[in-house]
């Protein structure tokens, strides 16, 4: 009876566990975390105050996460394998590289809008 029991609070214990896995971590920071969305690094000289704004006023459904940066060189200095030439820059990334690098708003809108990850 005691191996039955035991047995059970194995059982559970695994199960309370597995239910609480966390997501896995991007392999870099700058990396989604999710592999149906997009992370988005934006360089530019004046930040975005509300990125949710930004992505409604834009209709962007696919970037998770946001990365608001102000200094391209030191940008360039923390994420030399950018190697970013000027600001404003926007680079866009999955869960394992750079999908997109502009340095066009424009441009970066018209990337998300027709773009997902995992197409």
């Amino acid at each position: 009876m005691k191996k039955i029991i035991a047995m059970w609070f194995v059982i559970g214990a695994l199960l309370i566990g597995c239910s609480s896995i966390p997501e896995p971590e991007p392999i870099h920071p700058l990396f989604s975390a999710d592999k149906n969305k997009y992370s988005l690094l934006m360089v530019r000289e004046t930040e975005i105050t509300d990125y949710n704004k930004w992505e409604e006023e834009n209709e962007i459904t696919n970037v998770k996460t946001i990365h608001g940066r102000t200094s391209l060189e030191d940008t360039n200095g923390e994420y030399k394998f950018l190697e970013l030439e000027i600001s404003p820059a926007y680079v866009v990334f999955d869960t394992k590289e750079v999908v997109y690098k502009t340095y066009s708003e424009e441009e970066l809108i018209n990337f998300l809008k027709e773009n997902n990850p995992n197409q």
